[in-house]
């Protein structure tokens, strides 16, 4: 086996010199742990873990956990994973370093056999009020492997473990950095193990559930060692005050069944109509500052760390990523950014001028008049370039340049810029790589564009752990923020950002968006707003606009909006109705299932602003997808009349040669 992966590592020091030291921390603070732990179990059932007080554990038991032998395990329901049975603080106080090696795992599918191992990791951990904290909560990075996002669980213990305490913890399976279209999927499990002050049991696992639109749908688990490492970790007074402060700035969650109850309306229940429930990661409401929250079901039952659970973005990393880091730009430099041009940022090896005149804005648009496929405006095909050799060989690059000749690979449109949509992810790519190229010139070499945007608009709001692939650098710093996909994120973090732009970028009296811009991407105008997509859906015509979609929605009253919303494959979907109340659903259920209850979900909450506009028709010419089946159908009639016509001809001429001559 191959040496684990490490996260943030402790300074080295050996256990002979460390032992005295420890012994005497250990002593202090067990005594405050003493006191603190009962109180602070306590906290935890008043936050809502469910505790099974009146079953006895009927898996994950001593034995079995303490069994370093055992090849094969089976998977469990995942509330066995929380504590169960006579429940109480943990015995023992847990800090130091845990390490799994990468090792194989048992899976219900082999298709994808070279992703069969466990990417293993080497991490600090803490106890901060009942909680269990890694110190590294970013993206473990494992070449040709799964990468891993750790995060925050349980510490407790219960009678039947002979004295050793118990904790759990969620963690998520990302998209091994080599694989062509995984380029963002999330595996979500949960792992488990029992400790003491010196030794732990093995480590139990499994996998249970992911959003992964391109077919990776399969369980994973398994019993390997683990190895503990007690001791002082040097940076855990930051990584206590840091995590405080993000549980102190959560966001109330509250069960599904009290929204239907707030509401009492029988659109709502509809909300997530058409969707197979297990193909639903986590599907929720944001209102007035609370999630309502359905259920986050697996196959093997609830997860049991809904607030921790990561969800793949895919293409909503376009809008949370690049769209508002945008509106960040505009509002810190002004917002002639939307007209820098991506020339004067980034070295063009285009081989024709099709990007001479392209700025920031037409990227972000998806309108920049450079592509390959569906050389003709009309009919419209939005998604032509999401396919083919170029788009191959992005997803293929694995530096920022290979990425980038990717991109400029592409032809010359007919049309300039702003004047057709052609969704295009690697030019997303190129857009992340001008503003990190700006923010340089502006800010210094050493400055990064994700970093930045966290630090200014993400960690201001409450945000403190959402990640974003970054594609390496072949010189220097963390790489280029990929902003197609990549980006993973949890429900807290959807409330929080959503709740940013209803509030038109502003935050606590501070503006960290331009206003007037956030208005614009949002579609809040008296114009119609943005290029046409060429899509129909029942009360209009669908528009792209500054990494926004939008779908027409008539109210109860008789008018129209464009109600803008984020879009990830696999019908992944975040509204922001205008009416200030925002929808999310996180699946891999399939293309399109646009969750286009949403509007009227939200709509059932609060009314719509009046007025709003007389109509959403933005497809003159007749061209979109209703009028492409039009135009098909007519050709279809013309060339039956044509076919008949002939028909005829040909019957006339066979009888005027049998007849007689005169």
């Amino acid at each position: 086996m191959s040496e684990p992966s490490n996260g943030h590592q402790r300074r080295s020091e050996t256990p002979a010199a460390l032992g005295e030291v420890r012994g005497v921390n250990r002593r202090r603070r067990s005594r405050i742990a003493a006191g603190l732990a009962f109180v602070c179990f306590l906290v935890t059932l008043a936050e809502g873990t469910s505790l099974k007080a009146d079953e006895v554990r009927g898996t994950l038991t001593y034995p079995e956990l303490m069994d370093s032998n055992a090849t094969e395990v089976a998977l469990v329901d995942s509330s066995w994973f929380l504590p169960t049975g006579e429940s109480g603080p943990p015995l023992h106080q847990l800090e130091g370093t845990l390490t799994v090696p990468r090792a194989q795992m048992q899976r219900s599918s082999y298709e994808y056999a070279a992703y069969r191992y466990f990417p293993g990791f080497s991490v600090d951990f803490v106890e901060v009020d009942g909680y269990l904290v890694p110190s590294n909560r970013s993206i473990i990075v494992n070449p040709a492997n799964w990468t891993l996002i750790l995060s925050p669980g349980r510490v407790w213990s219960e009678s039947g473990d002979n004295g050793m305490s118990r904790a759990s913890f969620p963690f998520t399976l990302g998209s091994p950095p080599d694989r062509l279209f995984g380029g963002g999927e999330a595996h979500n499990g949960v792992a488990t193990f029992l400790f003491d002050n010196t030794k732990v049991s093995s480590f139990r696992f499994q996998i249970t559930q992911e959003t992964a639109p391109d077919g990776g749908i399969y369980d994973m688990w398994g019993q390997l060692p683990m190895v503990y490492d007690p001791g002082i970790v040097s940076d855990r007074a930051e990584i206590e005050r840091s995590f405080r402060d993000e549980l102190a700035s959560q966001l109330p969650v509250a069960e599904w069944s009290e929204l239907e109850t707030r509401f009492g309306t029988d659109t709502i229940p509809s909300f997530t109509e058409g969707l197979a429930p297990e193909e639903i990661s986590a599907a929720g409401v944001v209102v007035d500052g609370v999630v309502y929250l359905q259920a986050s079901l697996t196959r093997s039952g609830e997860y049991p760390y809904p607030r921790f659970m990561q969800h793949a973005g895919m293409s909503v990393s376009k809008s949370i990523g690049a769209g508002v880091a945008m509106l960040w730009l505009a509002e810190k430099y002004g917002e002639d950014v939307f007209d820098l041009r991506i020339v004067d940022y980034l070295d063009v090896t285009a081989d024709h001028d099709g990007w001479a005149d392209v700025t920031f804005g037409d990227a972000l648009n998806m309108a920049t008049g450079v592509g390959d496929n569906a050389p003709d405006r009309l009919p419209y095909d939005v998604d032509a370039n999401e396919t083919g050799l170029n788009y191959r060989m992005f997803y293929l690059g694995e530096t920022t340049q290979e990425k980038l000749d990717a991109a400029f690979a592409a032809g010359d449109y007919s049309w300039g810029p702003d004047e057709v949509v052609r969704y295009t992810s690697s030019q997303t790519f190129v857009l992340s790589a001008a503003m990190d190229a700006f923010l340089k010139v502006e800010e210094g070499p050493d400055t990064e564009l994700w970093e930045r945007l966290t630090d200014e608009v993400f960690r201001p709001i409450g945000i403190h752990h959402m990640t974003m692939m970054h594609v390496p650098n072949s010189d220097r710093g963390s790489g280029t923020p990929l902003m197609s996909s990549g980006l993973r994120l949890t429900v807290d973090d959807v409330g929080k950002i959503t709740t940013l732009l209803q509030n038109g970028g502003t935050h606590n009296g501070e503006q960290l968006l331009h206003p007037g811009r956030t208005e614009d991407a949002l579609y809040r105008s008296d114009q119609l707003t943005g290029l046409p997509t060429g899509k129909s859906f029942a009360d209009g015509d669908q528009a792209y606009h500054a990494s926004f979609w939008s779908i027409a929605h008539r109210t109860e009253a008789g008018t129209y909006f464009q109600v803008p919303f984020m879009s990830g494959a696999g019908g992944t979907t975040i509204f922001l109705a205008p009416n200030g109340v925002s929808t999310f659903v996180f699946t891999d259920s399939g293309a399109d299932t646009y969750s286009l209850k949403s509007p009227g979900v939200a709509e059932a909450i609060a009314p719509y602003p009046e007025p709003g506009l007389p109509s959403v028709s933005l497809m003159s010419d007749g061209f979109g997808i209703s009028g492409t089946l039009a135009a098909v159908a007519i050709a279809a009639m013309a060339l039956a009349v044509i076919g008949l016509l002939v028909l005829v001809a040909r019957g006339r001429c066979r009888r005027s040669r049998e007849l007689p001559r005169v």
